[in-house]
C-alpha cells in the first residue's frame, strides 16, 4: 500500500469513530423536539394567564420611572464627560501657550 493510500485509509478510520457532541446521531433531532415541546407547553400555559389591570399599571409606572432615571443618568454622564473634555482641551491650549 502506498503512503497516500495508507494516510487516506487511516483518516477514514478515525472519522468513522468520531464521537463528538456535534456528531452524535439523533442528538440534534431530540434537542429540537424538546425545545419545540417546551415552547408549545409555555404557549399553552400563557393562554390561561390573566393579569389584573392594577398590576399592569404598577409595572407601567415602574417602567416610566426607570426610563426617566436612565435618561437623567445619560444627561449627567454627558455633562460630566463634556466638562472633562473641555478641561482637557483647555489644558492642552494653555500648555501649548507656555503657561
Amino acid at each position: 500500500m502506498k503512503q497516500t493510500q495508507l494516510a487516506v485509509a487511516v483518516g477514514h478510520a478515525h472519522s468513522s469513530e468520531d464521537t463528538r457532541v456535534g456528531k452524535a446521531r439523533g442528538a440534534k433531532l431530540g434537542a429540537m423536539f424538546t425545545v419545540a415541546a417546551a415552547g408549545m407547553t409555555a404557549g399553552a400555559a400563557n393562554a390561561a394567564i390573566t393579569v389584573p389591570p392594577e398590576l399592569l399599571e404598577v409595572f407601567t409606572d415602574l417602567a416610566t420611572a426607570f426610563g426617566t432615571l436612565v435618561a437623567a443618568g445619560a444627561v449627567l454622564f454627558g455633562v460630566i464627560r463634556g466638562t472633562l473634555a473641555l478641561f482637557k482641551i483647555a489644558s492642552r491650549v494653555f500648555s501649548a501657550a507656555g503657561a
